[in-house]
């Protein structure tokens, strides 16, 4: 059997922001590997009868290594006539969904559909209502991760020019300090403001705001934890407009 294999973007958490297509195939689908960052609620949509393999930890809190899930991947879908692989955020940003998709091919499996979700930096921001782009503020925006493929190696940080720019930091929070000392190195960027957004999208969401040379600290004394993602930037300046804004009208 050469079954048809989705890779669905799953959001940042919020199950309502689901796309429809989402949610069809999560309803067709005969067996589903989802990461442990998925909103369980995200799962009531699946069959009675779906196999639902949790891909994002095992035993001992270990992550399972990706050249097991791609291998796991294309084992069920030789089994089950529809398989999707469920990722919070979107497949292509920072997912991974890349080198599933290749390995689905190379093995055969050519019946593979993407189907994108909102990615986290997205949702971040939208949940608080800040822009990640504006006239004002910022006229560009850069998604990169904190998650380096060589350890200890945070040089795409050094001296980076945030003037006008928007970064947005994925999986920052575990090497914040590397992060933020490598961006220090351009001295103009220790005042620039920072926003740490935890379990976005989700009831239990909250937002930090310091910045460049301060958020570290403030990270740990608000025992900040993942899933976290960093927006740098003078467009979170906007939140101080808007929130003025609110407290002016509301009085």
């Amino acid at each position: 059997m050469m079954g048809k294999v989705y890779l669905i973007g799953a959001g940042p958490g919020d199950p309502e922001l689901l796309t429809l297509k989402a949610v069809n195939a999560i309803k067709e689908s005969d067996a589903i590997l989802y990461d442990h960052l998925i909103n369980p609620e995200t799962l009531r949509y699946c069959k009675d009868d779906a196999e639902l393999i949790l891909v994002g930890k095992m035993k001992g809190d270990r992550t399972m290594p990706q050249e097991e899930i791609n291998s796991l991947l294309v084992k069920m879908a030789g089994k089950y006539p529809v398989v999707s692989r469920l990722k919070g955020g979107d497949p292509f940003i920072f997912g991974r969904g890349g080198e599933e998709y290749e390995y689905c091919l190379e093995n055969g499996f050519t019946d593979v559909t993407i189907i994108p979700g909102i990615t986290a930096a997205l949702g971040s921001a939208a949940s608080f209502g800040m822009p990640l782009t504006h006239r004002d503020y910022s006229s560009e925006v850069t998604f990169i991760t904190g998650h380096r493929k060589v350890d200890d190696d945070y040089s795409a940080f050094d001296s980076i020019d945030l003037k006008k720019k928007t970064y947005v930091v994925y999986m920052a929070v575990s090497a914040l300090a590397e992060i933020t000392a490598e961006m220090m190195k351009n001295p103009d960027n220790r005042d620039v403001p920072v926003a740490i957004v935890e379990k976005a999208t989700r009831h239990n969401q909250r937002m930090v705001r310091g910045t460049v040379s301060t958020i570290t600290e403030i990270v740990s004394h608000e025992n900040i934890k993942a899933p976290a993602l960093m927006i740098v930037g003078d467009v979170i300046n906007f939140l101080k407009k808007t929130e003025s804004l609110k407290n002016k009208h509301n009085g």
